[in-house]
């Protein structure tokens, strides 16, 4: 049985993300809640949110299409580090693991090369793109306590 509660974001490439982004933002509704201008690692970038306050992000574009992915959500610290172990169990190789502030993330492909995001969501807001590597081999104390040192450094606890 699965422990995702479901699919929460996707990141689809965009020839230009701006003018992608200011169709969701202008017919979707959406609100831009964060970016990267295209000189950044990841190149231009829009993040945006139908309900920021409940979800850090609903869609993000990337100029790059290498960053597209598919971003599934995970219950709990302890369920995301579960599933993490059993990703590496069966031979997959982990892209990255980031400690993104509003949430801790690991990346893997399928086999047809999608690229799939799972994640545990925070208690701390931080405007996107944030990410810092992050060795998900630590103890839940020690990655609590990294999601701490980024909140008192760049974001704001909320409470649910």
């Amino acid at each position: 049985m699965s422990s995702f509660i479901g699919v929460r974001h996707v990141g689809l490439a965009a020839k230009d993300p701006a003018a992608l982004a200011a169709f969701y933002r202008d017919v979707m509704g959406m609100t831009v809640v964060g970016e990267t201008p295209a000189n950044s690692p990841l190149g231009a970038t829009l993040f945006l949110g139908g309900h920021p306050e409940e979800e850090n992000h609903d869609v993000v574009f990337f100029s790059n299409p290498a960053f597209a992915h598919t971003a599934f959500r995970m219950a709990s610290l302890g369920k995301l580090l579960t599933f993490y172990r059993q990703i590496k169990q069966r031979g997959l190789p982990i892209k990255m693991a980031l400690n993104h502030g509003s949430s801790l993330a690991f990346y893997f492909d399928d086999p047809e090369g999608n690229m799939i995001e799972i994640y545990w969501a925070t208690n701390v807001r931080v405007r996107h793109p944030y990410a810092d590597p992050i060795d998900f081999d630590l103890s839940e104390e020690e990655l609590l306590r990294d999601v701490e040192r980024v909140a008192q450094q760049f974001g704001q606890i909320i409470h649910p």
